[in-house]
């Protein structure tokens, strides 16, 4: 990695930890504090700097026509249900081309990452199926990206006792933080999602892992690139 990306990184990944600790001792001195950490994630934009780093990435392609939607207005119709929000939508030449989906998770990772995992499915599956069905245009690409906190909780080997069968052999022993990797691993190997990033980040001095290099960032940003590399969408590969 150059030490231009990875001063930018180094920020992005910054403002999720500077922002996440500023939204938390807000909730607090409100009397508002909530289980857990999710006091520090309720206020927003504690991913808007990984947001920006993705959009400095789509930009830098040079790519004309872009319109760029959050939140509320990155609305799109689903199959199971009637919408979904998505974090981010880019449209080229007034066509849906690429949603993206960042989620982050700091402590409790036992209760919550197989909630999450089923999520993210979810809400990918439904997305595909509105496609398929016509709903959507065939290019349209499906990003997620991941941010864990790396503490001792979420480094730990963890064991996956199952009622049948074994669990795959490649989850033995691995922590959270791995088991997150493997995750989105296999979402982008499979064409779940199209491109994925799966990062740990450590808070006091900020440091910074990615177990991974196929859903490192280096590898979603050349995914990115590719996506808007053309004057002109074209359907992603499928595998």
């Amino acid at each position: 990695m150059d030490p231009r990306t990875e001063e930018r990184l180094k920020a992005a990944l910054q403002q999720w930890v500077s922002v996440r600790h500023e939204q938390m001792v807000k909730s607090q001195a409100g009397g508002n504090a909530q289980e857990g950490s999710r006091s520090a994630v309720t206020g927003g934009a504690h991913l808007d700097g990984l947001n920006r780093l993705v959009l400095d990435e789509i930009e830098a392609t040079g790519a004309a026509g872009l319109e760029i939607r959050t939140h509320r207005k990155a609305t799109l119709p689903g199959f199971y249900r009637p919408t979904k929000a998505w974090d981010l939508l880019v449209l080229q030449q007034g066509s849906p081309v690429l949603v993206v989906e960042y989620k982050s998770m700091n402590g409790s990772e036992g209760r919550n990452l197989n909630n999450r995992a089923d999520e993210i499915f979810g809400m990918a599956e439904d997305l595909r199926q509105a496609e398929l069905n016509g709903l959507l245009p065939k290019n349209l690409r499906r990003a997620y990206v991941f941010v864990m906190g790396l503490t001792p909780e979420s480094l730990s080997p963890r064991k996956s006792p199952t009622a049948f069968g074994g669990a795959d052999p490649l989850f033995a022993g691995r922590s959270y933080f791995e088991r997150a990797a493997i995750m989105c691993q296999r979402m982008r190997d499979s064409g779940l999602f199209h491109m994925t990033w799966a990062i740990g980040v450590k808070e006091d001095p900020l440091k910074w892992h990615e177990p991974l290099a196929g859903v490192g960032w280096e590898r979603f940003a050349a995914d990115l690139r590719e996506a808007f590399s053309g004057g002109h969408p074209a359907p992603p590969h499928v595998p």
